[in-house]
C-alpha cells in the first residue's frame, strides 16, 4: 500500500472512531515515515543539505499541487471547516514521484551554488508540518491522556529531524497538564530517556533531573509530586550500585526529601507516600516502627498501611528483634481493637494475622482450640461485614466480601487437614467460645516432642469437625464446600458436603452439576434421577436446555 491510500484509510477509519489512540498513534508514525522517506529520496539525488529555516507553525498550507520551484513541496490546506474531517491534504505518491523524475532530470546541470541555495528551499512538509497538524489535531480528540502523548513523543524521538515536533509536544504537556503530578515527574526526567547509562553525560543529566524535580515541587508542594520525586530518588539509586558516588548522591538526596516530607506531614503526605518514606527510613535503618505507627493514626482506614505497620511488629517480634516494643500480646491486641477493626475487608490483612496465628501455634505457644476460636470468631465479623455490605446494594463490595469469606472458611478448613494425624481431636464450636487467645500462655494441648507439620493425607478427622464447625455456626459459601469435596474421601460424607453445597445458591447450576457427577461416578443411578429432577424446579429456564444436555452426557 503506498503512503497516499494508508493515509486515506486512516482518516477514513479516525472519522468513524476519532478517539482511538492507536488509530492516531499510526497515523503520526505514518507522517513522520512519509518524510523521512521523501529524505532518503533527496539525498540520494544529492539534495540531502536541507535546513529547517523558519518556524513551521507560521508557514501557510497552500495546496497538494507541486510548485514550479525544483526541489520544493507545497503543503496541503486543512479543513478550516470541521475538525471531524481531519486532513484533507493529498500528497500524493505521484506528486512526489514527478518531483523526485524532475529534480534528478535537472540535478546534474546544476552549478553548486544553485545545489545550495535549492537545499535551502526545504519545504515545511520537510520539517514535519503535517506530523504536527496531525498531533494537534489528536490532542483535541484526545485531551486529557498523558500516555497518549508519551507515546508520540517516543515515536518523534526514532525521527532525525524531528526534534522540534518533540519539543513541541513536552511544551503541550507542560501547558495542559500543569497540576498532574505524572506529567511533571515526567518531564522532570525525559532527557534521560535520550541519555546512554555509560555516557558521561548521565552524571550531569540526572543533577538536571534532580535540580528539575525540585523546582516543580517549589510549583506544585503536593503529596503526589513529592511521592513522585522519592519514587525517582529510589530508582536511581538502586540503579548506581556498581557508582559508589552516585549511589551517595542519591541517598543524601533521598534522606533530604524524606526530612523534608517530615517537617511538613500534614500537608505533604498521604498513604502512598507514608508507605514510601517507611521503605526509606528502613532501608537506612531509622525508626520505622514509630513512623508506621503515626501513619496508621493519620490514616486509620488505610489496610495498605496497618498492613505494612503490623508486618514490620510481626516480623520484629517473630526474629525477637522488638522485645519489649512489640509483645506478643500487644501484637494481639493492636490486630483485634485496631487493624481489622479499621480494615475488615483487607484480605491481606487477615492472611498476616493468622499467619502469625498458626506461627504461634506451631511453636506450641497456643492450643488448636484457640486458633479455632480465632476463625470462628474472623467468620462472624466477616459475616457482619458482608450484611452491611448487603445493605448498600452495590454487587462489587458485596462480591469482594463474600470472597473474603470464602478465602477464610478455606483457609480454615486447610489448616484442620494438615493438623498431624495424632493431634487430638478438634473441639467443637460450642466448646470454643470462651477460648481466649494469649500467645504468652503455656497451656499447648500438642505433647512434647510432637511436631506440626502437613501429614501426607491430611487429618481426616480434623477436617470433618472443621466442616462441621462452619456448617453449624456460619453462613458456608460455594468455595468452601468444594475445597471440602476436594478434601474428603468417604462417599457418605461427600454426599452430604454435595446436598449442602446444592443449598447455597439452588439456582446455580455448577454445583447440582457436580452432585450429579458423583452420582454418576459411583454407580447411584437412582439417586441421581431424584437429585436432576430436584434441580429443575429450581435453575433458571434459560440454563435448562444446558443443564439437560450436560447430564445425559453423563450417562452417555
Amino acid at each position: 500500500m503506498n503512503g497516499s491510500a494508508a493515509r486515506a484509510l486512516l482518516q477514513r477509519a479516525l472519522r468513524l472512531i476519532s478517539d482511538d489512540k492507536e488509530l492516531w498513534i499510526e497515523y503520526f508514525r505514518l507522517e513522520l515515515l512519509l518524510v523521512e522517506k521523501i529524505k532518503a529520496r533527496r539525498r540520494v539525488l544529492g539534495i540531502d543539505g536541507e535546513k529547517e529555516t523558519g518556524d513551521s507553525d507560521e508557514v501557510q498550507a497552500t495546496g497538494s499541487e507541486e510548485t514550479e520551484d525544483a526541489g520544493f513541496i507545497d503543503l496541503p490546506q486543512l479543513d478550516e471547516e470541521g475538525g471531524q474531517d481531519l486532513m484533507v491534504e493529498r500528497l500524493t505518491e505521484k506528486a512526489l514521484a514527478q518531483l523526485d523524475q524532475k529534480t534528478a532530470a535537472s540535478v546534474g546541470n546544476l552549478t553548486e551554488e544553485q545545489r545550495a541555495a535549492m537545499s535551502q528551499q526545504t519545504n515545511a512538509y520537510l520539517q514535519g508540518a503535517v506530523a504536527q497538524i496531525v498531533f494537534e489535531q489528536a490532542i483535541q480528540a484526545i485531551s486529557d491522556d498523558l500516555s497518549f502523548r508519551q507515546e508520540l513523543i517516543a515515536i518523534a524521538g526514532q525521527f532525525a529531524g524531528a526534534e522540534q515536533l518533540r519539543q513541541r509536544v513536552l511544551d503541550s504537556i507542560r501547558h495542559d497538564f500543569v497540576t498532574d503530578a505524572d506529567a511533571r515527574a515526567y518531564l522532570c526526567s525525559v532527557h534521560l530517556s535520550t541519555i546512554s547509562t555509560e555516557s558521561p553525560e548521565l552524571i550531569d543529566g540526572l543533577q538536571l533531573a534532580v535540580e528539575n524535580f525540585k523546582q516543580a515541587l517549589s510549583e506544585l508542594d503536593t503529596p503526589e509530586m513529592w511521592a513522585k520525586y522519592v519514587e525517582f530518588l529510589s530508582q536511581w539509586l538502586d540503579a548506581s550500585e556498581s557508582m559508589k558516588s552516585l549511589q551517595a548522591y542519591f541517598t543524601a538526596q533521598r534522606k533530604r526529601a524524606v526530612a523534608m516530607i517530615g517537617e511538613s506531614r500534614d500537608a505533604r503526605l498521604n498513604e502512598e507516600l507514608a508507605l514510601s518514606c517507611a521503605d526509606v527510613i528502613e532501608a537506612d535503618g531509622g525508626d520505622v516502627l514509630s513512623w508506621l505507627a503515626d501513619a496508621a493514626q493519620r490514616f486509620p482506614e488505610s489496610a495498605d498501611v496497618w498492613h505494612r505497620r503490623m508486618s514490620a511488629l510481626v516480623a520484629g517480634n517473630r526474629d525477637g528483634l522488638a522485645s519489649g516494643i512489640a509483645s506478643s500480646s500487644r501484637i494481639d491486641n493492636l490486630f483485634t481493637s485496631q487493624a481489622l477493626l479499621q480494615a475488615p475487608d483487607s484480605r491481606k490483612l487477615w492472611d498476616l494475622w493468622f499467619d502469625w496465628t498458626e506461627l504461634w501455634f506451631s511453636r506450641k505457644d497456643v492450643s488448636a482450640d484457640k486458633v479455632q476460636a480465632r476463625y470462628m470468631s474472623a467468620f462472624a465479623r466477616v459475616t457482619q461485614q458482608r450484611t452491611l455490605q448487603a445493605l448498600l446494594a452495590d454487587p462489587a463490595i458485596l462480591a469482594q466480601v463474600q470472597a473474603l469469606v470464602a478465602h477464610l472458611q478455606t483457609r480454615y478448613i486447610d489448616w484442620a487437614w494438615k493438623l498431624p494425624a495424632s493431634h487430638q481431636p478438634l473441639s467443637a464450636f460450642g466448646e470454643l467460645a470462651h477460648a481466649q487467645f494469649r500467645p504468652d500462655d503455656d497451656d499447648s494441648d500438642m505433647e512434647d516432642g510432637e511436631q506440626c507439620v502437613e501429614p501426607a493425607a491430611g487429618n481426616i478427622e480434623a477436617l470433618r469437625q472443621a466442616y462441621r464447625n462452619v456448617t453449624r455456626h456460619a453462613f458456608p459459601t460455594p468455595g468452601f464446600y468444594r475445597r471440602c469435596i476436594e478434601l474428603e474421601t468417604d462417599a457418605k460424607h461427600l454426599a452430604m458436603l454435595h446436598e449442602m453445597a446444592c443449598r447455597v445458591d439452588e439456582a446455580e447450576s455448577e454445583p447440582w452439576l457436580a452432585y450429579l457427577r458423583f452420582l454418576a461416578k459411583s454407580k447411584q443411578l437412582s439417586q441421581a434421577s431424584g437429585v436432576f429432577w430436584r434441580a429443575t424446579q429450581t435453575i433458571p429456564d434459560a440454563e435448562q436446555p444446558a443443564f439437560e444436555a450436560a447430564y445425559k452426557n453423563m450417562f452417555q
